[in-house]
């Protein structure tokens, strides 16, 4: 065998490995798409005695450099195996809660999106661009963390109701950085 054909074999070999189960474990965040239970493929965690379900979401940025600029894609994603659901969660109400939970993720990439079109770092600016990163992400965090508290993870169905309208019409506002 040729070198060459060698080094083809080997790259449609790792190619077929990077993109194995890693799509399918993984739901990234489209409009037209709602989460359903059968999304939640992680084993629940009994021992959470006061958690009935968790969406594991993210929010990731690729980032390279060309022509001296950083460039990035920025991109809210739901963890298949990361998340799980007990039965006696199994309701519409409380698949609302997470696909609320899955919008807020949605909510900061497009914040941290505006951000970013704002802004301009330069190849050999990763830390600094990091960090800015880095405050997007903290804040997401805490508004899920403000999200369960104020809802009382799901129990306050008017507080639920509120967010749900809340985070509808913030993503509307950022329709453009979709």
């Amino acid at each position: 065998m040729r070198p060459y054909s060698i080094c083809i074999l080997i790259g449609i070999f790792l190619l077929l490995i990077g993109t194995s189960s890693t799509d399918t474990e993984i739901i990234y965040w489209t409009e037209d798409y709602k989460l359903t239970w059968e999304d939640f493929e992680g084993s629940p965690r009994f021992e959470y005695q006061t958690i009935s379900a968790i969406t594991s979401s993210g929010i990731v940025h690729y980032k390279g450099c060309n022509d001296g600029q950083i460039i990035y894609k920025i991109q809210a994603y739901f963890e298949k195996n990361e998340s799980w659901v007990k039965n006696e969660a199994r309701t519409d109400h409380h698949l609302i809660h997470e696909q609320i939970h899955f919008d807020i993720t949605e909510l900061h990439a497009r914040k941290l999106r505006k951000a970013l079109a704002d802004r301009s770092f330069k190849c050999g600016e990763e830390e600094a661009f990091e960090e800015f990163v880095s405050n997007f992400i903290n804040n997401w965090q805490n508004d899920q963390q403000a999200y369960d508290i104020l809802t009382y993870h799901s129990m306050d169905k008017k507080a639920q109701k509120e967010w749900y309208y809340k985070v509808a019409m913030e993503l509307s506002l950022l329709d453009n950085y979709k």
